[in-house]
């Protein structure tokens, strides 16, 4: 009885040694390549987002919490329609919520509500009619998407703080891709 004694003692001293050890390990190894001190994202290569505003409506709702991962973009190109957090330098550093809409390279404008790329309309059954009256939404002049850079909407044309008001995104600032909607 004693030997399986120590032995579950051993087992559970190991435990506690080797697992803080590894977590400290993955945490300064970063190997999802996170670019957030989040220990979950970082360890785990999945973080826990809550969405702050309307900006998403009507398919993502205030308050819900969705999964995304981590470093994603460091292996995988972003890709029209995904959705994405990103980090905001003229926010003070805030991650935010949005959809990638524009390519490096493409030419993006906005005519009657429609969101053209390079002169053809683009599919976008996520938006509601209803989030498109104002004129911000209704019109956008042509505009390049630069090398490296990605131009981001909310899927709420109306309420969205977006590209088409701040600088475009760079993809170094692509923190993680929405994976699951949680609640």
């Amino acid at each position: 009885m004693s030997r399986l004694r120590r032995s579950i003692v051993r087992l559970l001293v190991a435990s506690i040694v080797l697992i803080p050890a590894a977590s400290l390990a993955m945490y300064a190894f970063n190997p999802f390549g996170a670019r957030s001190l989040d220990p979950r994202q970082r360890i785990l290569g999945h973080g826990l987002y809550r969405v702050p505003s309307s900006s998403m409506l009507p398919g993502i709702v205030p308050e819900q919490v969705l999964l995304t991962r981590a470093g994603y973009y460091t292996k995988h190109a972003p890709q029209r329609g995904d959705l994405v957090t990103l980090f905001v330098p003229e926010h003070e550093g805030q991650v935010w919520l949005q959809r990638i809409v524009g390519l490096p390279g493409e030419t993006l404008s906005i005519v009657d509500g429609r969101v053209h790329i390079d002169g053809v309309a683009l599919d976008e059954p996520y938006v509601a009619a209803g989030n498109v009256s104002m004129d911000h939404s209704l019109t956008f002049p042509p505009t390049r998407v630069p090398a490296g850079h990605y131009f981001m909407m909310g899927d709420n044309r109306d309420n969205s703080m977006d590209s088409r008001f701040q600088p475009m995104t760079k993809r170094e600032d692509i923190t993680g891709k929405v994976v699951a909607r949680l609640f």
